[in-house]
C-alpha cells in the first residue's frame, strides 16, 4: 500500500458502523481512517510498562455486538499484550477484529503463538522511500489504484529536505515542508491507494538484513554513550529489540530539542496526541510531553553516532543543569 495510514483505510471500508479500539499513544494517522469510514472511535490507556490497560480495554469493547476493530501495537520493543491476552479476548469477544501494527519491529523476527486478523506496518519509517505500507490480511477487494503523482511530490519533498540537511538553508527547509504539509493534504482522503513502483522496486532490492544489522549497531552505539545520563530515561530496552529510533524521555523536551537542531542534530517528535487522548492515559500525555526519537537509521555510521550522542549528552546536562560530563 501506499502508506500504513492507506493500509488502515482499506480495512475500515471493509466494515460498517464498528467502533475502533485505538492505543492512547498514537498519532492521528492511526485513527483517522476509521473516522473517514464512520467508525466510533474509543482510545484505550497504557501503563508506563507500555502494557495495555486491559480492564480498561475491556469497558470499551461494545457489548451491543457492534463490530469493534481492536488496534494495537508494540511499543520500540516494549510488548503491549501478551499472546494469551489476545487468546483470551477472542474467546470471550467474538464481535473483536484484531489489528496488528508492527511497525516499530518491522525487521525484528517474532514467534507468536496467536495469530491476528490483519498484520500493517509502514515501510517508509525504515528506508528513505518516497511511500510504501504493507499490509497481510483476509480482507480481498478490488485492485487498488497507484498514486504516482503523490510519490513523485513526495520523492521531490524527500530530496529537498536532504539538500537543507547538507546546507542548513531555512528557505529550503521551509519550502520542502510546505510540500509536507499538502501531501498530508491529499493523504486524508477515504480512498488507500497502492505503493508505487518506483518505491516498490527499492524496497524489493533492498538489503533487509544489512539494514537491520546497521540500525542495530548505531543503537547500541547510542543506549551505551548515553546510558550514564542520569537525566535521560530510555523507551527501549536494549538493541535489537526495534532499532526504529532510539526513543529518550527527558525533561524540558522542546528546549532541548531546538538546541539539536541548531547543531544539525535532528531528534524527532513522534506522537501529538488530542485531548481525548491525553484525558484517557495520563502516561501517554507524559510520553507526548517528554519523548524525543534520536535517529539510528542506516543512513549513519558509528562516529556518526558517537557525534550525536555527544552532542545529545551535551546539550541534555546544559539544559538540565550539568555543563559538565564523562
Amino acid at each position: 500500500m501506499r502508506c500504513g495510514r492507506d493500509c488502515l483505510k482499506h480495512i475500515a471500508q471493509s466494515y460498517q458502523n464498528a467502533v475502533a479500539l485505538i492505543p492512547a499513544l498514537a498519532c492521528d494517522s492511526m485513527f483517522t481512517p476509521f473516522q473517514m469510514h464512520g467508525h466510533e472511535v474509543r482510545f484505550y490507556p497504557y501503563a508506563p510498562s507500555f502494557h495495555i490497560q486491559m480492564d480498561a480495554l475491556e469497558r470499551l469493547i461494545p457489548g451491543d455486538g457492534r463490530t469493534a476493530l481492536f488496534l494495537y501495537m508494540d511499543y520500540f520493543g516494549n510488548a503491549a499484550i501478551a499472546d494469551d491476552e489476545l487468546t483470551q479476548l477472542r474467546r470471550k469477544y467474538p464481535n473483536l477484529v484484531f489489528i496488528e501494527d508492527r511497525t516499530h519491529d518491522l525487521l525484528i523476527e517474532k514467534h507468536r503463538a496467536f495469530h491476528p486478523d490483519y498484520t500493517l506496518a509502514s515501510l517508509r519509517k525504515w528506508m528513505n522511500i518516497p511511500d510504501g505500507g504493507l499490509l497481510w490480511g483476509m480482507s480481498q477487494k478490488q485492485m487498488i489504484a497507484e498514486n504516482a503523482k503523490f510519490s513523485q511530490t513526495r520523492l521531490h519533498a524527500q530530496c529537498m529536505r536532504n539538500q537543507f540537511f547538507l546546507s542548513g538553508d531555512e528557505a529550503i527547509k521551509r519550502e520542502y515542508r510546505a510540500i509536507f504539509s499538502h501531501l498530508d493534504e491529499l493523504i486524508d482522503n477515504p480512498d488507500p491507494y497502492r505503493m508505487s513502483a518506483y518505491a516498490r522496486a527499492l524496497a524489493e532490492k533492498a538489503d533487509w538484513n544489512a539494514i537491520r544489522l546497521q540500525r542495530q549497531r548505531n543503537a547500541e552505539v547510542l543506549l551505551r554513550a548515553l546510558k550514564q545520563n542520569r537525566h535521560i530515561r530510555f523507551v527501549q530496552p536494549a538493541s535489537g529489540k526495534s532499532d526504529l529510533y532510539v526513543e529518550l524521555l527527558v525533561e524540558k523536551r522542546d528546549e532541548i530539542q531546538r538546541q539539536l537542531s541548531a547543531k544539525r542534530v535532528f531528534c524527532t517528535i513522534i506522537w501529538p496526541l488530542c485531548e481525548e487522548q491525553r484525558r484517557a492515559c495520563p502516561w501517554s500525555r507524559y510520553v507526548e510531553e517528554h519523548m524525543l526519537a534520536a535517529p539510528c537509521d542506516q543512513r549513519y555510521d558509528e562516529d556518526d553516532m558517537r557525534y550525536i550522542a555527544d552532542e545529545i549528552n551535551r546539550v541534555v546536562n546544559e539544559v538540565l543543569g550539568d555543563a559538565q560530563y564523562t
